[in-house]
């Protein structure tokens, strides 16, 4: 990942860089997710508002995750993103996961980063990309629509939201990459002016 750190200009104007995750992120990554609505944490496994689970990300050997990127403004983190294969059963296919703090959505963040571990895929050479997300969450499905995700199973009440108890589903959508490598090549071409 050569090509980090990179800075990324927001619709706005602001810059923010986006950069690999490491250790030293441990406090900043524990604050971002405390400003994250609850609602937005449920497709995560872990209890991401907890300091353990987050450095169980470091420490644990268990958990590997080939991409992580956060996006930084100063010092605080404003978005995280990863690009894992843990937890599926299929070697060429991936997962993509993205949450942007609510201050900085609606400005470009998303679809950046978004278009960033596509890349990754890419260049690892998965042939299909997954993605899971709530009913509602209406920026990150007009990302996934832009590159032309489309949902292919809903979890009917699969999530329970432990502030309201409601029952949310869950969609799953993916894209096949296997056809995709030249259409990218021209977006990536695009955000990186």
């Amino acid at each position: 990942m050569t090509e980090y750190p990179k800075e990324l200009k927001l619709k706005d104007g602001t810059v923010i860089t986006a950069r690999p995750l490491e250790p030293p992120d441990i406090e900043a990554l524990y604050g971002f997710f405390l400003d994250i609505p609850r609602y937005d944490l449920l497709m995560y496994k872990d209890d991401v508002s907890t300091r353990e689970s987050i450095e169980s990300w470091f420490t644990n050997p268990s958990y590997k995750k080939l991409v992580q990127l956060v996006s930084v403004k100063d010092t605080e983190i404003v978005a995280k993103g990863t690009l894992h294969n843990e937890g599926l059963y299929w070697s060429d296919a991936a997962e993509i996961k993205l949450i942007v703090h609510p201050d900085y959505r609606g400005l470009g963040l998303g679809s950046q980063m978004f278009h960033m571990l596509l890349n990754e895929g890419i260049k690892k050479n998965f042939s299909k990309i997954i993605v899971r997300y709530t009913v509602g969450n209406i920026s990150f499905s007009k990302i996934l629509s832009h590159y032309g995700f489309e949902p292919e199973t809903v979890l009917n009440s699969y999530i329970k939201d432990e502030n309201t108890g409601v029952a949310k589903d869950l969609i799953i959508a993916s894209y096949n990459l296997e056809n995709w490598a030249r259409r990218f090549e021209f977006y990536y071409t695009m955000f990186s002016k």
